[in-house]
C-alpha cells in the first residue's frame, strides 16, 4: 500500500508537469527568457514572510477552536497543503490533508471537529480580508477618478447589506449555544474582540499576495496601474479558490483575460503575468514537497 501511494505521488507530479508544459510551455519559455530574476528573489523572500504569517494565523485560530498545534507544525503543514493545492484538482486537497492530520478521529474527519473548524475559519479569515481590500480599493478608485455616482452605487448597497447582515447575525448569536460549539467558536473569532487579531494578520497576508502579483508584472517589465491591480488582483485570486481546476491553472488565466482591459493591459500581457504568478506560486510552495516526503521520518 505504501509503494502504491508513492507511485501515485510521482504520477500526479508527472501529470501536472505535462499539463502545464502542454498548455503553457511555449509561453513559459518566452517568459523565462525575459524575466528579471532580481524580482524573483524578492518574491521568494516575500513568500516566506507570507507563509510565516499564514501559519501563525492558523495556529492562533486553532487555539480558539481548542486545537493545540505548534507554530512549526502549522508552518510545515501550511507549506504541504499549499503545494498540494497547487498540483491537485480542486484547490482544496491540501486543506483536506491539513484537516486529516490535525483531526483527533482520522476515520471521521468531516464531522464538525476542531480541525475542520480551524481550517475553515482560517480560509474564511483570508477570504473576508480579500473581499474587504477589494471594496476599499474600488472605493478609492472611484473617489480618485471622481466617479461619484459609481461610488454611491457601491456605498448604498454595501451599507444596507452591512446593517441587514449585522441584524441577522446578532439574532442568530443571541441563541443559547454550547460553549465549545461551532457557532460559539465562530462568534468568538468573527464577532468579538478576537476578530481584529486574526484579520490584521490576514490583511498582511493578502497584501503580500497582491504584492507578489504586482512584482510578477514588474519582473516582465510591464508598466502597470498599481491601484487598478489592487482592485482586480483580488478577483483573480478569488477565482483561484474555485474548486474547478488544478492549482488555479486555466481559471486564473481566463479571469486575467476578462479583466485585462480594466487593468490597462493587453490580453497577452495580462495572461503572461497570470502564468508568471502561477509558476512563482508553485515555486514558493516547493518546501511543502520536502516536508511531505520527510513527514514520516
Amino acid at each position: 500500500m505504501k509503494n502504491f501511494f508513492n507511485i501515485m505521488r510521482y504520477l500526479v507530479s508527472v501529470l501536472l508537469i505535462y499539463i502545464i508544459i502542454d498548455n503553457y510551455g511555449e509561453k513559459i519559455y518566452r517568459l523565462i527568457s525575459i524575466v528579471d530574476f532580481t524580482y524573483i528573489l524578492i518574491i521568494i523572500i516575500l513568500s516566506v514572510f507570507q507563509y510565516f504569517l499564514s501559519a501563525y494565523r492558523w495556529m492562533y485560530i486553532s487555539q480558539v477552536t481548542n486545537l493545540d498545534i505548534t507554530f512549526m507544525y502549522s508552518l510545515k503543514f501550511y507549506y504541504i497543503s499549499t503545494f498540494m493545492n497547487n498540483i491537485l484538482p480542486g484547490g482544496v486537497a491540501g486543506d483536506i490533508y491539513r484537516i486529516y492530520h490535525t483531526s483527533e478521529d482520522k476515520k471521521n474527519i468531516f464531522t464538525i471537529s476542531k480541525s475542520l473548524q480551524s481550517v475553515v475559519f482560517d480560509r474564511l479569515s483570508g477570504q473576508f480580508m480579500l473581499f474587504l481590500i477589494f471594496i476599499l480599493s474600488l472605493t478609492f478608485y472611484f473617489l480618485i477618478n471622481k466617479k461619484f455616482i459609481a461610488f454611491l452605487y457601491l456605498l448604498i448597497p454595501a451599507t444596507i447589506s452591512f446593517f441587514v447582515i449585522r441584524k441577522i447575525v446578532n439574532n442568530f448569536f443571541n441563541r443559547n449555544v454550547n460553549k465549545n460549539s461551532i457557532i460559539q467558536n465562530f462568534k468568538n473569532l468573527f464577532w468579538g474582540p478576537l476578530f481584529w487579531k486574526h484579520t490584521i494578520i490576514s490583511l498582511f497576508v493578502i497584501l503580500s499576495y497582491i504584492s507578489i502579483y504586482i512584482i510578477s508584472a514588474k519582473s516582465l517589465n510591464i508598466e502597470i496601474d498599481y491601484l487598478a491591480f489592487f482592485i482586480f488582483t483580488p478577483i483573480i485570486l478569488f477565482s483561484m479558490t474555485l474548486p474547478i481546476s488544478i492549482g488555479g491553472w486555466g481559471i486564473r488565466e481566463t479571469t486575467a483575460l476578462l479583466v485585462s482591459f480594466l487593468l490597462g493591459l493587453s490580453a497577452s500581457a495580462s495572461i503572461s503575468v497570470s502564468i508568471m504568478y502561477g509558476l512563482l506560486n508553485l515555486l514558493c510552495s516547493l518546501p511543502g514537497l520536502f516536508f511531505f516526503f520527510t513527514l514520516r521520518r
